[in-house]
């Protein structure tokens, strides 16, 4: 098995050189080796979205909801792969659903702000994004650089 901090910063690597296809490869090479961790599943699914391959990251994401529904962050991956690669207002409701099972979770509360936003729905979306940062006060950052959020700004 690799070294998970090693093998974490190699695929950053990759990835900031915009080598999507050599870091998936490189967790490829892993899961040969008997790696077949959530962590790794996760990492996959990182890399698909930075590279913008929403379909993948569906199948992915879809998989992992299957095995883990226990984990909030499969569902916040299968809402953004099903938002970008189907409809905003689908990824919205796989959100809706995550929020019925997880309803303390800030990230899936800031991501519901944020599609409530690209909805045009500004006062739904900024009560999200307030109970978001109520959860977690590190997700008030994230709302100041979120471009999902830019009309949310805009309006204030």
């Amino acid at each position: 098995m690799d070294n998970p901090a090693k093998l974490q910063e190699e695929l950053e690597g990759y990835c900031g050189l915009g080598m999507y296809d050599e870091a998936l490869a490189r967790i490829n090479r892993a899961r040969r080796k008997g790696d077949h961790s959530l962590t790794l599943a996760f990492l996959r699914t990182r890399i698909l979205r930075a590279a913008g391959r929403f379909l993948e990251l569906r199948k992915t994401a879809e998989r992992l909801r299957r095995l883990r529904p226990e984990e909030p962050e499969v569902w916040v991956s299968l809402a953004d792969a099903v938002r970008h690669h189907d409809s905003l207002q689908h990824g919205r409701s796989i959100l809706l659903e995550a929020e019925r099972k997880f309803p303390d979770n800030p990230h899936i509360k800031f991501q519901l702000g944020c599609y409530h936003c690209q909805l045009r729905d500004l006062d739904k979306a900024r009560s999200y994004v307030q109970a978001a940062i109520r959860i977690d006060q590190a997700w008030a950052d994230a709302a100041k650089e979120d471009e999902d959020l830019a009309p949310l700004r805009e309006k204030i």
